[in-house]
C-alpha cells in the first residue's frame, strides 16, 4: 500500500513534468515566493534521495541534501531520478529499521537529535511531504498557465480525497 501510494506521487510529480517547457520549469514565479516549480522538484526527490542513502547507511538525514541545480532546470534529468528511484525502492520493499538524523532548532546550535523510524515511516513522511509540495506546484502551474489540466488528485492527501469520496456518495 505504502508503496503503490509512493509510486502514485512520484508518477504524478512525473507527468507534471512532462507537460512544463524547460523554461516553464525553472522559471521563478512570484505567487511561489522567486521559486519554480523546477525547484520544488528537487526539494522533493532530494528528500527520497536522502530516504535512499539512508536504506544504505541506516541513518536518514535530510538536512544533508545536495541541492544539486540540476535537477532545478533539467526536467528530463527530474524523470529520470524519479525512475530511478521508483526502481531502487521497488527492489528494496522491507521495512528496515532506520535512524533518523537532523538538527531541528532554528538558532545557529547544530546539535542533531536521533530518533528511531523505519522504511515505511520514512516513505509516509516522504509522501505526506511530495503532496505538500505537489499543492504548492499546482498553484505555480496555475500561474504560468491556467489551461494546463492536472489529475484532480494532484496536491491533495489520500484522507481528503477519501473524505470527499464519501461525501460525494
Amino acid at each position: 500500500m505504502i508503496q503503490n501510494t509512493t509510486n502514485t506521487t512520484l508518477n504524478q510529480l512525473k507527468d507534471i513534468i512532462k507537460v512544463l517547457s524547460s523554461e516553464q520549469f525553472s522559471t521563478p514565479l512570484i505567487i511561489l515566493n522567486n521559486s519554480s516549480v523546477g525547484m520544488h522538484v528537487r526539494h522533493i526527490l532530494e528528500f527520497y534521495q536522502c530516504l535512499l542513502d539512508g536504506i544504505e547507511t541506516g541513518i536518514v538525514n535530510y538536512d544533508m541534501r545536495k541541492r544539486n541545480v540540476k535537477l532545478e532546470t533539467q526536467p528530463t534529468y527530474c524523470i529520470e531520478v524519479i525512475n530511478e528511484i521508483l526502481t531502487y525502492l521497488k527492489k528494496n520493499q522491507e521495512n528496515i529499521e532506520l535512524c533518523l538524523k537532523g538538527c531541528y532548532c532554528h538558532t545557529e546550535e547544530t546539535k542533531q537529535i536521533e530518533v528511531k523510524t523505519s522504511l515505511d515511516r520514512e516513505l509516509i513522511y516522504n509522501i505526506e511531504h511530495t503532496v505538500h509540495h505537489l499543492a504548492i506546484i499546482r498553484i505555480g502551474i496555475n500561474a504560468i498557465d491556467s489551461s494546463i489540466t492536472l489529475n484532480d488528485s494532484v496536491g491533495i492527501a489520500s484522507s481528503t480525497i477519501r473524505n470527499k469520496n464519501i461525501c460525494a456518495q
